[in-house]
């Protein structure tokens, strides 16, 4: 019998009849892949939390946070050009002696002490901010650009940490408000420590004040722009873990950005967004931002009112949705009381 192949018609219905399954069968795929990118951010928000408590017993109840304090020695990698370093008496400056303490960490877990290529001190900017997690790894040996920190999500810093040195020459920089690279390059401090950030921000008042006391202020939130603190005169780091006074109902560390439930990844502080967020009693969940208590700047413990401010992306975070202009309350990351503070009721 002579074999006869497929007519036009025939091909067609083919054509139509995968599109169609390539129609239903994408949605779903895509979904699993966003289920299971979300689960790898809850793990690895749950890998944090274990890593806390094991901070929190080795160092006597100490919260992890970088805790170099003014006029202190301690061995500086680097020191006077040897890689091992040697003692060396901190600045005046709080601010200064947490970006040495940093300093030393980097240079330590990248072995980048000395050199063209060694780290750069960091001055003036809070090293907790981005990168708290990296006490924790460097107490648990971990790499400084361990997976675990950066959501699975978050292509920008993914790409950073695949290569710090190409990082550094080429980028891609974040730019915008306030993105503090005074000078993008492989000297530039602030470039140089961004592939060894994470996706996930501990409460401030993890290692500061929970609010002003009398004239001592603290560290609070800035107004008019979500990337910027103002830094408050009262020293920094001695928080303890037994200064948490509602563990299950209080934020510890949270996914900056929701990049789960919405295509676009959502401002933690937008009512809507449901990032995940590890609580101090190492629970994760990913309850909606609008169900939370909505905050307040520490400075200000009795203005009824919470705290608002703007989100003011960079170029490598997601767009804002809705109007730019528009306030959010700063909810968990400003809890009011701080660490004796609740951000869930049950």
């Amino acid at each position: 019998m002579r074999r006869r192949g497929f007519t036009l018609i025939e091909c067609a219905a083919a054509v139509l009849v995968g599109g169609a399954l390539l129609a239903v069968i994408q949605p779903v795929a895509g979904d699993a892949r966003g289920g299971a990118r979300m689960q790898t951010s809850a793990d690895n928000l749950r890998f944090w939390g274990a890593a806390t408590g094991t901070y929190i017993n080795d160092y006597g109840g100490a919260l992890p946070a970088y805790s170099w304090q003014p006029g202190e020695t301690h061995v500086f990698a680097g020191w006077l050009g040897q890689e091992q370093g040697g003692p060396f008496t901190l600045p005046n400056d709080s601010l200064d002696a947490l970006g040495y303490q940093e300093t030393d960490l980097l240079r330590r877990r990248t072995g980048r002490a000395v050199g063209a290529r060694k780290i750069r001190t960091l001055q003036n900017i809070f090293p907790n901010r981005r990168r708290t997690h990296l006490v924790m790894a460097d107490h648990m040996g971990l790499s400084v650009t361990s997976p675990r920190g950066v959501d699975p999500q978050d292509r920008f810093l993914l790409i950073a940490q695949r290569d710090p040195l190409r990082f550094e020459k080429v980028g891609p920089y974040p730019t915008g408000d306030e993105a503090q690279f005074s000078n993008p390059s492989p000297n530039d401090p602030v470039t140089q420590r961004w592939p060894f950030s994470s996706s996930y921000r501990v409460v401030p008042a993890s290692y500061s004040q929970d609010q002003r006391i009398g004239n001592l202020t603290t560290l609070a939130p800035a107004a008019g722009t979500s990337n910027l603190f103002n830094v408050g005169n009262t020293p920094y780091g001695g928080r303890r873990a037994s200064d948490v006074a509602f563990a299950p109902q209080k934020v510890w560390m949270f996914e900056w950005h929701d990049r789960h439930s919405s295509d676009q990844g959502l401002w933690y502080a937008y009512p809507q967004a449901r990032p995940n967020k590890l609580m101090f009693d190492g629970s994760v969940n990913d309850f909606a931002t609008g169900d939370a208590s909505e905050g307040f700047s520490p400075n200000d413990p009795t203005d009824p009112e919470p705290f608002v401010h703007a989100y003011t992306p960079l170029s490598t975070e997601p767009a804002p949705v809705g109007d730019p202009s528009q306030l959010y309350a700063v909810s968990y990351r400003w809890t009011r009381g701080g660490l004796a503070g609740i951000d869930y009721t049950p």
